[in-house]
């Protein structure tokens, strides 16, 4: 058996191609443990710029909360009881705030922060008994307390007053011992249950956070008015605003949301978690997006290089096929190498200049390095130029699919359908059986 032979048959080399596809998938599993690396480093750096400004914000309440003893069991000789927290929410709740978004570098890395100056007010009907289904001891009224929910109080950096119907309160750090709510501040309250009737308040803080703002309707009806200088937000959460108004120089948006549309309510008990599961979850705000997502399109880009490598590695066999040379399995390996290379380019150049630009600086030289390369092995400039214009192609196809991310899969699928045609066109008159017979003759008259 000739084995020289056998690695000219074609199903022979088909297979070494696939064989070094796959040998190439290890070095790209490699770039994309990079990227997922510094997409780690970048979050760190961004979570250590939050850490001395301000993290992510959500305003829950004001709320009322009052402390009282539930019976837990009952006997002839003793009765146990257990502490309990009962929770009463604002019938009317508005803030209105102006966010003013800036940007702060560590390194290369660079992070959104914000101050945010929030008016609130709104009013209360005041308790006049406890939203327990049980036997209950004791009510503690005298311990009431009214509870601002701030997960982040490093944000907070003056002295916060409470206009409570007319008269002016100054706020303490702490939630009071709340089971719902861990940071945050309260002001003590003296509620006669017997009186009832309601209370105004209004209070007014300059917060400092990162990233997104939420609020979490606790008022019968809440809404949220929002003006701030950053163009690109993203309006997330349990609930969109129902206007909003997008600019170069900034945005404004409002929501507005009754009682009916979360899953608490006005009066629950902390104890029955049932009744307050759906707290955070119905918050809604906004994120301060970075127009800089140069690590998300880099990963989606490497998911891209075993479609490349397949697609190049099937043209350089055409050349095969078509021409008189052969293409040793190395010469294979170095194009698959140069394409990618490409990959840790693009990201490396991302992280220091716009995405388009970094895009084409990569682009340009893998498609001239690999042009080249070409040449210099097939010596012929009519292969040479439609393998550049395969390239090119290619990573301008890419190019589409990474900046329109809704239409990728439609993308893709036609792309492929319009490759596997002019593969199947090209082919379509290639005898396979006698390729390698007619390979060895050709290369059994050269050698003689």
């Amino acid at each position: 058996m000739n084995l020289s032979n056998i690695g000219r048959s074609a199903m022979v080399r088909i297979l070494i191609i696939g064989f070094l596809i796959l040998l190439l998938l290890i070095p790209v599993q490699f770039v994309r443990g990079l990227i997922e690396e510094r997409m780690y480093r970048y979050n760190d750096a961004v979570t250590e710029i939050a850490s001395r400004w301000g993290g992510s914000q959500t305003i829950q309440g004001p709320v009322i909360m009052v402390p009282f003893q539930r019976v837990t069991a009952r006997t002839k000789d003793q009765v146990e009881v257990a502490m309990d927290q009962a929770y009463f929410l604002p019938e009317e709740l508005d803030y209105n705030g102006d966010l003013q978004a800036q940007t702060r570098k560590r390194g290369i890395y660079e992070a959104v922060l914000y101050t945010l100056s929030l008016d609130v007010k709104g009013s209360f009907r005041l308790p006049q008994s406890i939203p327990y289904r049980g036997e209950i001891r004791r009510i503690f009224w005298d311990q009431a307390v009214l509870i601002v929910s701030i997960p982040d109080t490093r944000g907070i950096k003056e002295q916060l007053t409470l206009n409570w119907n007319g008269v002016e309160r100054s706020f303490l750090p702490g939630t009071a011992g709340s089971e719902l709510f861990a940071q945050g501040l309260h002001i003590p309250l003296q509620i006669n249950p017997l009186a009832g009737g309601t209370a105004n308040f209004a209070f007014s803080v300059n917060l400092q956070g990162s990233s997104d703002f939420f609020v979490t309707p606790m008022g019968k009806s809440t809404t949220l008015n929002l003006k701030s200088n950053w163009a690109n937000p993203g309006f997330t959460g349990s609930l969109l605003p129902d206007s909003h108004n997008i600019t170069d120089g900034g945005f404004t948006a409002n929501w507005n949301t009754s009682f009916f549309g979360r899953g608490y309510a006005q009066e629950f008990v902390a104890s029955e978690t049932a009744s307050h599961a759906s707290l955070f979850p119905s918050r809604f705000g906004l994120e301060l997006i970075m127009p800089v997502d140069h690590y998300q399109k880099s990963e989606r880009a490497v998911k891209y290089a075993i479609l490349f490598l397949t697609v190049t590695f099937a043209g350089y066999f055409l050349f095969e096929i078509f021409g008189a040379r052969r293409i040793h399995p190395v010469q294979y390996l170095m194009v698959g190498s140069a394409m990618v290379i490409f990959y840790v380019l693009f990201t490396s150049f991302s992280e220091h200049m716009p995405f388009a630009v970094s895009y084409l600086i990569a682009a340009v030289a893998v498609v001239l390095l690999i042009s080249l390369y070409t040449l210099a092995i097939l010596r012929d400039k009519s292969r040479a130029l439609v393998a550049g214009g395969l390239m090119t192609g290619l990573y301008s196809y890419l190019y589409v699919v990474l900046t329109r991310e809704d239409t990728a899969l439609l993308l893709g699928s036609v792309a492929l359908f319009i490759l596997l045609a002019v593969v199947m066109y090209l082919t379509r008159n290639v005898d396979w059986y006698s390729l390698s017979e007619r390979n060895g003759e050709n290369s059994a008259a050269s050698s003689t």
